[in-house]
């Protein structure tokens, strides 16, 4: 049986709890880092931040004038996400939408930044051909990809034990990666800019960015 039909229940519940762990508002250091250089690069475009949640990076982009929209497949996401962004001056810039990232509603070329804050690490591993086949031709040749997800030293609790590199968890998928997965993975259409890894307690991240290919450039 599929996961994904738990999995949707599992972030329903999450969402509508707002018990679940992850940030809400402010933006992860590595994103805004971005932001203030890509300001310099070009200081308008379109975003595309895929499993946005309740909007805190779309907020971001949006507040500093790129024309944004943050994508979630969960409405409860999208309701607080649009609560929490408010009358402020992201507004101008920024919409919410229901989408799936397998059946994403964008012409190729459409986006200069595809963001994704925790979607790919829920994603089954034979299902990333098609994740990279829906998010990848969104994305304008020499466009950037930002990425965020858990690698293989995050733990739920200290005490958890794995021997693989994904697992079941409360109903929903986990995967956790190695650095060296992303240029296996993109290597193809992207380039990996930089990888670093965020560990906080037992939890454990990587940020990756990654700009994609100009046509002729694939390996």
């Amino acid at each position: 049986m599929s996961i994904y039909p738990s999995q949707k229940k599992y972030f329903e519940e999450a969402y509508r709890t707002g018990e679940h762990g992850w940030p809400v508002e402010g933006a992860s250091l590595p994103v805004s880092r971005f932001v203030t250089r890509f300001k310099k690069e070009r200081s308008a475009g379109r975003v595309l931040d895929i499993g946005c949640g309740e909007g805190r990076h779309s907020a971001l982009f949006a507040r500093e004038g790129y024309r944004t929209v943050g994508l979630d497949y969960q409405p409860l996401a999208l309701e607080r996400a649009r609560r929490i962004s408010g009358n402020g001056s992201a507004r101008a810039n920024l919409r919410f939408m229901l989408g799936d990232v397998f059946h994403l509603p964008f012409r190729p070329g459409t986006f200069d930044v595809v963001l994704d804050y925790g979607c790919l690490h829920h994603i089954r591993r034979r299902d990333t051909h098609a994740y990279l086949e829906n998010v990848g031709p969104v994305l304008k040749p020499g466009g950037y990809f930002l990425l965020s997800c858990f690698s293989t030293h995050f733990k739920h609790h200290p005490d958890e034990k794995r021997k693989r590199d994904w697992m079941v968890h409360n109903g929903h998928y986990d995967r956790f990666f190695r650095k060296g997965d992303f240029k296996s993975i993109f290597g193809r259409d992207f380039e990996v800019l930089n990888v670093e890894e965020e560990r906080q307690s037992t939890y454990a991240f990587f940020h990756v960015l990654m700009r994609k290919k100009e046509k002729g450039t694939r390996s």
